[in-house]
């Protein structure tokens, strides 16, 4: 029956009607003549309505309402994606899949349909075991308050150990920062970055690439791990670390950076981390 669209089915219950026989109405759509029989009966049972298409699989389960409001609610104050969502509703009661909150999010505009999979990567990715085993750092352009941001996180548990808005990206700062993050959590046993000239001195002799950066750390004691040159994954944590603060702190949820790293650190499951906080996590592991 469900092989004819519903305009055929339409047709052939008012040919019926109109006296045409089962068997030319059969021959006439190259079926069979059973399925015209339960075409009309179909109709002689509920009318047209149950003559339109069947939905094949799972009905759509509904939803409760303060859920969706709770699940709209932290998209648009945290651009929190589905997986994360369905997450923390579980902590509060909600056993919601994450397909079922993206559909919820696609029919509110908040997220756009994902037609194509997500392709294989073609790296691997890495963490170290310990806190303060690594900590990755870089700067970028922060365009809330137009200064450049520098940020150190954790390689092991995601925690943004040290951050600051400055009008230039240099040594100083960076080292300024570096200290900062060691009197609160301890010193790392090693430090990685790209080759911007802030950390490496690319053109200078053998024997002058000691820069301030890595004369201070050679007396600090910290190793100085170099990213692979064209490969971004190598230092990737802190590169995802500044797409996520670029992207949920437009949200307008946030007074400032320091609100937001408090929320980043303490309040947001991360999922590398199995929806653990990096808090959550450092304290964990610091306490072993």
């Amino acid at each position: 029956m469900y092989k004819l669209t519903f305009k055929k089915r339409a047709w052939i219950v008012k040919q019926h009607l109109k006296g045409v026989s089962a068997s030319n109405l059969a021959r006439t759509q190259n079926i069979h003549r059973s399925a015209v029989y339960q075409i009309i009966s179909k109709y002689q049972q509920g009318g047209w309505d149950f003559l339109q298409d069947h939905k094949t699989g799972r009905p759509e389960a509904v939803i409760n309402k303060n859920a969706q409001i709770l699940i709209i609610d932290l998209r648009k104050r945290f651009e929190y994606g589905p997986s994360r969502i369905e997450h923390l509703l579980r902590s509060k009661g909600f056993g919601i899949p994450h397909r079922q909150i993206e559909k919820i999010l696609i029919r509110n505009g908040l997220v756009e349909p994902n037609v194509k999979k997500q392709k294989a990567r073609k790296w691997v990715r890495y963490e170290l075991p310990h806190p303060n085993d690594l900590w990755h750092t870089d700067w970028t352009h922060c365009p809330f308050t137009d200064k450049e941001f520098c940020a150190y996180i954790d390689d092991r548990t995601r925690l943004v150990t040290a951050f600051g808005a400055f009008r230039s990206a240099n040594t100083d700062n960076s080292l300024a920062l570096l200290k900062a993050g060691i009197a609160e959590y301890g010193k790392p046993k090693a430090v990685m970055t790209d080759h911007g000239s802030t950390y490496y001195a690319n053109k200078a002799p053998k024997e002058m690439q000691n820069t301030k950066f890595r004369i201070t750390l050679n007396e600090l004691g910290i190793k100085h791990c170099l990213a692979r040159v064209n490969r971004p994954q190598t230092n990737g944590k802190i590169e995802r670390f500044f797409g996520t603060y670029k992207r949920e702190f437009i949200t307008g949820t946030f007074q400032g950076a320091e609100e937001f790293i408090k929320h980043y650190n303490e309040c947001r499951p991360h999922m590398s981390l199995r929806y653990r906080t990096p808090q959550e996590v450092w304290n964990d592991l610091k306490n072993v």
